[in-house]
């Protein structure tokens, strides 16, 4: 289980770079009315980059609290 949240996490902080990389060479600028151009990547890389994080916390809870509940020795 505890993997899997941080293969989750993992993969969502990737989603996050590929979005706003995507965001950063295809959209974004002022066209020539002076409006600014946004598209959907960059809510989604603040979206995926706040799962990623949200997994990577539970992953860290987890495993501290894995580590107080097994005996020494």
């Amino acid at each position: 289980m505890r993997s899997f949240l941080l293969y989750i996490s993992i993969s969502m902080f990737v989603l996050a770079a590929i979005c706003g990389i995507a965001e950063a060479t295809i959209y974004g600028g002022i066209d020539e009315n002076g409006v600014l151009q946004e598209s959907l990547f960059l809510p989604l890389t603040f979206i995926f980059a706040a799962g990623g994080l949200v997994f990577w916390v539970l992953f860290a809870i987890q495993l501290l609290f894995n580590s107080k509940n097994r005996p020494n020795g």
